[in-house]
């Protein structure tokens, strides 16, 4: 009776064993999969990060020997987006474990620095002594960088080191963990902080007070990964049959506000980057870098493509205050309107290709931060009063109400005036509650 059970089970138990086996090996070559993929993004992420700071460097040399706003306010614009994107770099690098807030702050002001530069009219505002020698540190600093970086490499290169141990080893939070491209990148980020010393400027400082006390004003519920994902690619008006791959990797840990960095990738297209909040799902920025070329569309279709592209994700009441081209990118900043009034601090700049009306440039953090509810309050001034204010040979060509940010970082209730003189154009912001001059922008190349 016993063969004749054990001449049934031999069967069973070994068709069992071998399937067991197939799937085990199934199983096996999915993980080796899955491990090798995850280590290709690594490296394709340190490589980017390398580039882009290599980048950055020599956007900044370029910088120094540069003195007119025709040359500079693109060259700053260039150094705005390789920050960004090597900010995305580090968000897409197994270092969320890792304390490097540091380097992840450190290039978000540089950010913050040159994007604020390049939007001035520097004809009429060019930088200052403190400014330019901010901007030489930062180009010292940059090479820093960039050395420290270099070495990492090399010895990734020639120890063939694998990111996917840099996972194991911060996920382990071994005390005597040693592990080459850890300790590289803290010392990247030990040699950043010691740069805290470094003067921003005015603009800079005050734009970091307010992006601190303002972030509350981020609405919404939390998403997950998976939620950046989809709105990523709903952002982009793309679906997932039209893209290659879409990699979502959480910031790091002390930035300014909890975000994902979002890289999709269509067929043989540059990859297209974003960050989203991850309270509410917000684009804070996105852009594509692909190769633009020569324009087909005239600046007024630009235009409107940038006013549509804001409605269609929500951005209503928005009106476009600036507009300037740079080579074949049209730029816009819109701002939001109510009642009459402007909200200056409620900013979105939309850069759209001249070649087909493509948005391939998003920048929505000023407004993100700013926009709420508020009381206004009354003006105390007649418009009367606020014209007495400014110069008599100026010739009134509009006039609104506006809520701007002063040079203390303070929101204020202003009376706008579009003036002009001597075939020059201005921006004259009155005080609605003082009767001060708050501010005077030249509107020399700008478009209304």
């Amino acid at each position: 009776m016993y063969l004749r059970i054990a001449g049934i089970l031999f069967p069973i138990v070994l068709v069992a064993m071998i399937g067991l086996g197939i799937w085990g090996y199934a199983e096996n070559q999915e993980k080796n999969a899955i491990l090798i993929n995850a280590e290709n993004q690594y490296q394709r992420a340190f490589h980017d990060l390398t580039y882009h700071i290599d980048q950055l460097h020599d956007e900044l040399s370029k910088s120094l020997a540069m003195n007119s706003r025709v040359q500079l306010s693109p060259n700053l614009t260039t150094v705005w987006r390789l920050s960004y994107a090597a900010q995305s770099d580090v968000g897409q690098l197994p270092l969320t474990l890792m304390p490097f807030n540091k380097t992840e702050e450190f290039l978000s002001k540089i950010a913050d620095f040159s994007h604020e530069a390049a939007m001035r009219d520097l004809d009429k505002e060019p930088l200052n002594d403190e400014e330019w020698k901010t901007l030489k540190e930062l180009h010292k600093r940059s090479k820093e960088i960039q050395d420290e970086l270099q070495k990492v490499r090399s010895k990734v290169l020639s120890e063939n080191l694998r990111w996917m141990d840099v996972e194991l080893a911060l996920a382990a939070q071994e005390k005597t963990m040693d592990n080459t491209i850890v300790d590289g990148f803290k010392t990247v980020d030990k040699k950043v902080e010691e740069y805290d010393e470094l003067n921003w400027g005015t603009t800079a400082a005050n734009m970091e007070r307010q992006k601190n006390s303002r972030l509350k004003n981020i609405k919404g519920e939390s998403i997950s990964k998976e939620q950046a994902r989809q709105k990523a690619l709903q952002f982009l008006g793309l679906r997932q049959g039209d893209v290659s791959s879409v990699k979502v990797h959480e910031n790091g840990k002390g930035t300014d506000y909890r975000s994902y960095s979002v890289t999709v990738r269509k067929q043989n297209r540059d990859p297209i980057q974003m960050d989203i909040t991850q309270k509410g799902g917000h684009v804070v920025w996105m852009m594509n870098e692909r190769e633009i070329g020569k324009p087909k569309i005239s600046f007024e279709q630009a235009r409107q493509k940038a006013l549509q592209h804001l409605r269609n994700h929500g951005y209503e009441n928005m009106e476009i205050t600036a507009a300037d081209q740079y080579e074949q990118l049209a730029v816009f900043t819109a701002v939001y309107t109510e009642g009459g009034v402007r909200y200056y601090p409620d900013a979105v700049t939309v850069k759209v290709a001249l070649d087909n009306g493509e948005v391939t440039g998003f920048q929505a953090e000023k407004y993100l931060l700013s926009h709420s509810e508020r009381n206004v309050g009354e003006a105390k001034i007649s418009r009367r009063e606020a014209l007495e204010a400014m110069n008599g040979d100026l010739q009134i060509r509009q006039s609104r109400m506006a809520l701007i940010d002063n040079k203390r970082g303070e929101e204020v209730l202003c009376y706008e005036f579009i003036t002009t003189r001597d075939n020059q154009t201005y921006r004259i912001f009155i005080n609605a509650q003082t009767g001060e001059e708050e501010e005077v922008e030249l509107l020399k190349d700008i478009r209304l």
